[in-house]
């Protein structure tokens, strides 16, 4: 669901910067926030070849607000521009919309319903990206959370039930969502084939999700450990027709096929079960934070006719700690791995996809009321979370790569 009207996210921002909400009466407020970023990525062309040389078009602009009809009854939503470079355009896209119902609630237990376009709690971080104050760093993991799939993985549109329970004192929250979600086709094709196909159109995907987080009492609520099951299934519908990939084949130079399988697809569908598992400790001005991923995916594709199927097992984790050192300063390091278990890439011009490992360190500074700069330098092997666009492709890609983030971030 897009607008086309990014001019209204700049007019609203525009208030005074004093302002901590807008309040438009006792039960309804609105919070915005604006992020511009400028980027340095001298050895891959980061989203987009401007930042081989430094480039500034990356942006974040978002309004969000809740209202409450009634205290068990609340709407609430967010609008978001976002600019990557080449690798989103910055059209204004509604991150979530949805009603809240509190259906029941005590002192030791509650129940709830949210309908609409609902936020998908997937481990610590994903429910939270959309704000750039609330993510460590600049962005999220790279290892757990595919920015590939940003968009498709924040929400849903469909149902999510979720509750509490304190259970001896040990805190219990869990959230079920069933729904569905629209998902790019090119964000599909680059993923499954490293190069955009011919023809295609990737259909909504099902997403069904679990979600359980757990604060045992033992460590003064101090230790936080989660689960998050994901089972999804993309599917590329309207490619072009087998007579047209055969004529297409009989044309084309010896070994095309073998080289440049993605001009043949005459059909393509992943199956995925996405878990992750997580923990975060707490120490006085410390946080360590670590998570690990398991992707089990079932690749069923067509070339020219020929069926083409195969399963893949992908795995990522982090290890992120993050030193409070002053009430307005945060300092982070992270380190990070992803094996997409593709056994060596196919793709001629990235041999490197396969896997990914990075370094991470970085600070932010809140220097003023709702004011802040955030600072990060990445330094990675293998180019598994490289974000793709059209036009990556014509691009020799490096294994050992790093890029540096400036960001300026104000929110109210």
């Amino acid at each position: 669901m897009r607008i086309h009207t990014k001019e209204l996210l700049v007019l609203a921002l525009l208030i005074s910067p004093q302002a901590n909400a807008i309040e438009l009466n006792n039960t309804t407020q609105i919070h915005g926030f604006l992020s511009q970023a400028a980027v340095y990525s001298p050895d891959n062309p980061y989203a987009g070849t401007d930042a081989d040389n430094g480039s500034v078009k990356f942006r974040e602009i978002g309004l969000n607000g809740y209202s409450e009809l009634t205290p068990d009854f609340r709407l609430a939503g967010q609008i978001l521009s976002r600019q990557r470079d080449e690798s989103d355009d910055g059209d204004v896209r509604v991150d979530f919309l949805l009603a809240d119902y509190l259906v029941w609630s005590d002192h030791s237990s509650s129940f709830g319903l949210r309908a609409g376009r609902v936020k998908n709690t997937i481990g610590f971080y994903n429910s939270i990206r959309d704000i750039p104050s609330a993510r460590p760093g600049y962005n999220v993991p790279d290892s757990i959370y595919f920015d590939a799939f940003r968009d498709s993985l924040l929400s849903t549109d469909g149902i999510n039930l979720y509750g509490t329970a304190l259970l001896d004192n040990n805190q219990l929250t869990w959230e079920l969502t069933a729904g569905r979600k629209d998902v790019k086709s090119e964000d599909f094709e680059y993923f499954a084939f490293g190069y955009p196909v011919r023809k295609g159109e990737a259909d909504d995907a099902p997403i069904y999700l679990l979600n359980v987080n757990f604060v045992p009492d033992i460590l003064n609520n101090d230790l936080r450990l989660g689960i998050s099951l994901v089972d999804t299934e993309i599917e590329l519908e309207n490619t072009q027709s087998v007579a047209e990939a055969q004529m297409a084949l009989m044309t084309a130079p010896p070994g095309d096929a073998l080289t440049n399988p993605h001009l043949y697809v005459t059909g393509a569908k992943i199956e995925a079960l996405y878990a992750t598992f997580s923990a975060q400790y707490n120490y006085k001005n410390w946080i360590f934070t670590s998570e690990y991923l398991h992707l089990n995916a079932k690749f069923m594709g067509e070339f020219a006719g020929m069926p083409a199927n195969n399963r893949q097992k992908s795995h990522g984790y982090y290890f992120q700690v993050e030193w409070l050192s002053t009430p307005n300063t945060t300092w982070l390091a992270r380190y990070e791995e992803l094996d997409l278990g593709t056994n060596g890439s196919e793709i001629n011009y990235n041999p490197h996809r396969d896997y990914g490992k990075g370094w991470t360190v970085g600070g932010r500074w809140m220097f003023a009321d709702n004011w802040s700069i955030t600072g990060q330098a990445s330094f990675n092997e293998g180019t598994a979370w490289l974000p793709s666009y059209r036009g990556i492709e014509e691009k020799q890609l490096q294994k050992y790569w790093n890029y540096y983030v400036l960001s300026l971030s104000y929110q109210f």
